[in-house]
């Protein structure tokens, strides 16, 4: 597990996993800060009712909280749990861009054969995952098999996603880390890394995030320069 001491944690999204995770990091970690955001008065206040945990609740969209300007100084303490149905990292990395210059990508089936059970979704997601079943809610992300079957794990599928080498495109990865069972995240200068290696790369691109077990990959390409 990662070790929570002078970090504080974000949770995007006050629905049923971000519930979870606020239950879960609030009984463990009492004294991390938490903040959840929402855009749903009404979903802050479920996660209240809940949880005794002390927690600042933010009623705004979540990529657009995460792209204002008092996130910068925070980047290396902040761990982002996403728990809304978009593409966070993509949809962050999107924002730096003029949207009127991005294609979205429908990817390649030489490119799809080789993720495991993939599924495709709006704009182009590709959703993928190691498992064929509905993963515990506890499981703790076991390095050498899987919890839930007890089989040795091939491969974790952040690495396969990092050595994917499939011209013309570029992988950018991001690692989900496990903050505790059933909770994942990463830190927010994750994706200010990320964004430098999109934009080092130059298009096309693979964005994905991932753990040991599942994904989401979004491709895209450009034309022009970053926003300033």
């Amino acid at each position: 597990m990662i070790n929570l001491d002078n970090h504080e944690i974000l949770i995007l999204g006050a629905g049923h996993f971000g519930q979870q995770a606020f239950i879960k990091l609030g009984e463990s970690f009492p004294e991390t800060p938490i903040t959840i955001v929402d855009r749903h008065s009404s979903a802050l206040q479920a996660c209240l009712d809940v949880c005794k945990h002390p927690v600042q609740t933010i009623c705004a969209d979540g990529i657009d909280y995460l792209l204002s300007e008092s996130m910068l100084s925070r980047k290396n303490s902040l761990w982002i749990v996403p728990s809304i149905p978009v593409h966070v990292t993509f949809e962050w990395i999107l924002a730096h861009f003029t949207r009127h210059n991005i294609s979205y990508l429908h990817l390649p089936d030489n490119l799809l054969s080789n993720l495991p059970n993939t599924s495709l979704g709006n704009k182009g997601t590709i959703y993928m995952s190691h498992a064929t079943f509905r993963c515990p809610d506890n499981c703790p992300e076991p390095v050498d098999r899987c919890f839930y079957t007890q089989l040795p794990r091939q491969n974790s599928l952040f690495e396969t996603l990092q050595n994917l080498t499939i011209e013309p495109y570029t992988s950018v990865v991001i690692q989900s880390h496990q903050l505790m069972p059933g909770v994942g995240g990463y830190l927010l200068s994750d994706l200010y890394t990320a964004l430098s290696q999109v934009e080092i790369a130059g298009p096309p691109v693979l964005v994905s995030t991932a753990c040991r077990c599942h994904g989401v990959m979004n491709g895209f390409s450009w034309k022009g320069h970053l926003k300033k």
